[in-house]
Formats: C-alpha cells, sequence, structure tokens
C-alpha cells in the first residue's frame, strides 16, 4: 500500500511539473499575436508549442526532481509541510533552469 501512494504522490508531483513547464514557456513565448486572413490558420500555433515543448521541459525536470526529492528533502527536511513546500519550489526552480537551458541553445545558439 505504500507503494502505491508513492506512486500516485509522484504522477501528481509529475503533473505540477508539466504544468511549470508550461507555465515557463508561456512565460518565454509572451502574449499570442492573432493573424487576420489566410495566416488565421496559424493562430493556434502558440498553444500547441506551450503544449509540447512546456511538456516536455517538465518531463525533463521531473527527473531530477525525483532525484532531489528521494536524496535529500526526505533525508534532511523533517515535517511535511516544510518538505512539500520546498518540493513546490524545486519544480518550479528546475523547471525555469530548463526553460533557460532551452533558450539559450534554441536562440542564441542555434543548437536546435
Amino acid at each position: 500500500m505504500k507503494v502505491i501512494t508513492t506512486i500516485i504522490k509522484y504522477q501528481i508531483w509529475l503533473l505540477l511539473s508539466i504544468f511549470s513547464g508550461m507555465g515557463c514557456m508561456r512565460i518565454e513565448l509572451g502574449k499570442p499575436t492573432k493573424a487576420t486572413g489566410f495566416f488565421a490558420i496559424f493562430n493556434g500555433l502558440d498553444e500547441s508549442i506551450i503544449i509540447w515543448i512546456g511538456g516536455f521541459i517538465g518531463l525533463i525536470s521531473f527527473i531530477p526532481f525525483v532525484l532531489i526529492d528521494l536524496c535529500y528533502i526526505k533525508r534532511k527536511i523533517e515535517t511535511k509541510l516544510n518538505q512539500n513546500i520546498v518540493r513546490i519550489f524545486t519544480v518550479i526552480i528546475l523547471s525555469a533552469i530548463v526553460t533557460l537551458i532551452h533558450y539559450v541553445l534554441e536562440f542564441m545558439l542555434n543548437w536546435i
């Protein structure tokens, strides 16, 4: 039973990590522009980019989150409230770092 609750908790943290990645991509892309005429068919492109790339950023940032959670947060921090606060900040910081790396590789170095 303990294994099942641990898996469910990590699935919830995975969803939060994916949403955090989508939020970071929304900040990176800015406000979407709406085209008119023939190019109006591309209006949904911003949302699909946020879903796909933000989802991948969330998945990539979840891997070090699990390692940090297992190696540091569970062992060093004793109260559950403080553990959850540190976990939330860890998810946000890791998503921001992965988004920053994506931004540098795509726009500044043209590697992606």
